[in-house]
């Protein structure tokens, strides 16, 4: 089973993969829309339109993978994992 593990801080969410919809950039930082009407909205003005970009084609890719989002890792915000 693959999950999605957003991180920012000390706070650690994981969410089965299945249930994410889509991630979508927005003015402020970056949306993530999940099953069943859940969506989570991460705020940062000052977020770089690149990593923007590779938060949400990587999110929007490789069905199946582990993803993990890490908001404090500016050079890698995203790594994506095989199955574990």
């Amino acid at each position: 089973m693959a999950d999605i593990i957003i991180k920012k801080g000390s706070m650690e969410l994981k969410i089965d993969r299945s249930e994410l919809v889509q991630a979508e950039e927005t003015p402020d930082g970056i949306s993530f829309s999940f099953k069943n009407g859940f969506q989570l909205l991460y705020n940062d003005q000052y977020m770089e339109a690149a990593r923007k970009n590779i938060i949400k084609n990587t999110s929007n890719s490789y069905d199946g993978k582990k993803l993990v989002f890490d908001f404090d890792n500016k050079r890698h915000p995203v790594m994506v994992y095989g199955d574990e």
